[in-house]
């Protein structure tokens, strides 16, 4: 037998359930009970188990005699410690449970294993419907539809009224198959009433579980309120102003939103390190039945937000807030309770109605409404859905970053973001994202991205705009791109540090890691061949999070999948996918070389920038689309980091530069001092290059500094130094392509 030595109990070696000192002798010992599992959930099929008792005494397996039936110890009775094998039938009813006592017989201590076993039934007590519309003129009884497949006698009924007014649902019953509601008559001829049947059930598993039926009463002469479009609730709205509705207006529309992917709507943030994680749990993107309009609603809490995606519903919006934006055009629905829920039905993907366009058809009719984009493809070929350093999200418990757009091209050229919330529970789960093209389907938003675009003051137009849509995907097969099909093609790629050299003319020069079409370089010759290596960028596929993270973004340290960065190489070898370095501290990282970095940007005695530069042939190429992509981020946020406005410039002969694009590099952010404007990742920037630049033997694209603007801890409120570790910026992807 196990000792366990005087007045010590080593927890550490069983689950000691208790422990009994028994000081009749001298020098004490201790009784020992104890277990190593307190509870089983077992499958609906006949089986056995295995547990084991510890202790010092004879012990009974006590099984209660209503459950003797289906099941049984091997054993009655264990001498010390011992194994105990449970048998248990097939269960072709509801999910059950049964409570085991192992009863140490000398000293009278017990400790209870609780066995759940599923069941081939599911217990079902639902409202298809939702809800239910009583006549107000005179007293009656209405019947609901009702799915019911457990004993009605064995429910709670709890009758709730909106506003407190009650004892107007007179009665609840069910017989014949029929459930039905009991009403008086409304006395008022202007107001609705409304409430909430709720009823309660306690499954076999000892687990209460819940349904309710929405109920609302006409007024006396029976008026339900207007039933207005979305076009005329639209018209209710006055710009940039919130609009109080006052009337019963009902709408009907169709949810395209699935609160299960928790990218739904956005997470504000509430100050530079909190952000309210509930909005997006309250948000329901609602579709007009012709699919031409969309609501954004926001309900009053979190278990307002009863809907499924694909529900057909119908919601009396007195009492909500109405919301209309401009440029684009847009409306939202707020302060809405599930009381206001008139009906919900459920449905299908194939109720909803199909809008399948290109990007640069969309307009802003199609705000918050379920689009299927043609022909895109994320031209950024390495990292997750959120390539992010998840030291700053909800995987290290810190709320710093509440999404990532992640960069979307389609085949007429146009680039848009989308994006995902660092809730979304699929957004970094080790499976690579596909890097053909196809369609991509989701709801149309738009949202501010400071990150990616900060202004200097609070002007919308360049404070946080990054387009003028956005799509928000509502599950994962929503990104619906084949490897086996891709409109465009690559010239050139750098996804990481492959070759790399000093060259007779002083430069160090990379090599592409796709292809051999030509070479990239810093036009500062003060570094030596390490110099620009970036430490770690966090392109890890896999789940990550550290012990501190929110679930299920927890405990996800090291690369335990041996999934790798998404990189496929030319021979079809899966790039540092066993690598030991990923992910070592659960926050995402690559490991080293995945990218470049310089110190270098500006330079104080000619007043002029330095330059990333990469030159590259088009000789024999000819298409409808060219463009490059770059993925960037600057160094640390400390004083006068690194330079904020950049440009992209294209050449043929390496002399004469014509600009192509301006953008913004972010800062990274350093924890204490975080700012609006630093993000935690790498930025996706697409730009459009001219066709003019086909058939040229040689091209140049140079990236660099347009000013020595750099922030403090203001925005743009210093200038970049010459020349040191501070004022680093990095580039971790590379591409041109062309269709």
């Amino acid at each position: 037998m196990k000792k366990i030595a005087y007045l010590i109990v080593f927890a550490s070696l069983v689950s000691v359930a208790c422990a009994k000192v028994d000081d009749s002798q001298a020098g004490f010992t201790v009784q020992e009970l104890g277990l190593t599992d307190h509870e089983f959930v077992l499958d609906a099929l006949a089986g056995h188990l295995t547990f084991s008792v510890y202790s010092n005494q004879t012990c009974t397996i006590e099984v209660p005699q209503e459950d003797q039936g289906w099941l049984r110890a091997d054993i009655q009775k264990v001498f010390g410690d011992d194994m105990v094998i449970i048998d248990y039938t097939d269960n072709e009813g509801f999910p059950r449970m049964s409570k085991v006592v192992v009863h140490g017989m000398q000293y009278d201590m017990r400790d209870t294993i609780v066995f759940k076993q599923q069941g081939l039934t599911q217990p079902t007590f639902h409202f298809p419907e939702g809800g239910v519309v009583l006549p107000g003129s005179t007293a009656g009884s209405k019947q609901a539809a009702f799915d019911l497949n457990v004993d009605f006698e064995d429910i709670d009924i709890d009758v709730r009224y909106e506003g407190g007014e009650g004892d107007w649902v007179t009665d609840i019953s069910y017989t014949g198959g029929r459930f039905m509601v009991s009403y008086a008559a409304n006395p008022s001829s202007t107001e609705l009433r409304m409430g909430q049947v709720v009823l309660s059930y306690v499954n076999g598993w000892g687990d209460t579980v819940s349904s309710t039926l929405n109920v609302t009463q006409q007024t006396s002469q029976n008026k339900l309120g207007l039933e207005k479009t979305f076009a005329e609730v639209r018209a209710l709205g006055v710009a940039d102003t919130n609009v109080k509705i006052t009337d019963n207006i009902i709408i009907t529309g169709l949810v395209v939103s699935d609160k299960a992917s928790r990218n739904v709507g956005e997470n504000p943030k509430t100050t530079f390190t909190s952000i309210d994680y509930t909005q997006g749990d309250r948000t329901v993107y609602l579709e007009s039945t012709d699919g031409q309009y969309g609501f954004e609603l926001l309900m009053s809490t979190v278990d307002d937000n009863i809907f499924e995606r694909y529900d057909r519903a119908q919601i009396n919006l007195n009492g909500a807030t109405l919301f209309k934006g401009v440029s684009p055009e847009r409306y939202r629905i707020s302060g809405i309770p599930s009381t206001r829920v008139v009906t919900r039905v459920a449905g299908t993907a194939s109720s909803i109605p199909s809008k399948v366009k290109y990007f640069n058809a969309l307009t802003d009719k199609d705000m918050y409404t379920f689009v299927s984009l043609k022909d895109c493809e994320f031209p950024v070929r390495k990292g997750s859905l959120t390539p992010v350093h998840e030291g700053y999200t909800i995987g290290d418990n810190i709320s710093m970053l509440s999404k990532y757009p992640r960069l979307v091209r389609d085949k007429n050229g146009s680039s848009f973001y989308l994006y995902t919330n660092t809730t979304c529970p699929y957004r970094r789960t080790g499976a690579k994202l596909p890097y053909g093209s196809g369609t991509l389907s989701g709801v149309v938003v738009f949202e501010y991205m400071q990150s990616y675009v900060y202004g200097d003051g609070s002007d919308e137009e360049t404070h946080g705009r990054i387009g003028t849509y956005q799509i928000r995907h509502q599950s994962y097969a929503d990104i619906a791109f084949s490897d086996e099909n891709s409109f465009s093609k690559i010239l050139t790629e750098y996804r990481y540090v492959k070759n790399k050299g000093a060259a007779s003319d002083g430069y160090i020069y990379w090599y592409p890691t796709y292809g051999s079409n030509g070479k990239f370089t810093h036009t500062s010759k003060d570094l030596n061949p390490e110099g620009c290596d970036v430490p770690t960028t966090w392109n890890f596929l896999g789940p990550s999070g550290t012990a501190r993270g929110v679930e299920p973004f927890r405990n996800h340290v090291g690369n335990t999948r041996q999934v790798g960065l998404g990189i496929i190489l030319e021979d079809n070898t899966d790039y540092m996918a066993t690598s030991e370095q990923l992910n070592v501290d659960g926050k995402g990282q690559d490991g080293q070389t995945n990218g470049w970095r310089n110190v270098f940007w500006w330079n104080d005695s000619t007043n002029q920038p330095y330059y990333w530069k990469v030159e590259f042939s088009t000789s024999g190429i000819s298409g409808s689309q060219l463009s490059c992509q770059i993925s960037v981020q600057s160094g640390r946020a400390l004083l006068n980091c690194s330079p904020i406005y950049w440009k992209c410039e294209y050449s043929t002969d390496g002399s004469t530069w014509t600009k192509a694009a301006s953008y913004q590099v972010p800062d990274f952010p350093v924890y204490a001092t975080y700012r609006d404007w630093q993000l935690p990742a790498f930025k996706q920037i697409n730009i459009p290059l001219p066709t003019s630049l086909f058939g040229k033997s040689k091209v140049y694209l140079r990236f660099g500094p347009e000013n020595n603007i750099a922030n403090t801890l203001e925005f743009a409120g210093g200038r970049v130094n010459g020349g040191g570790v501070n004022s680093g910026s990095a580039m971790d992807y590379f591409a041109v392509r062309y269709n």
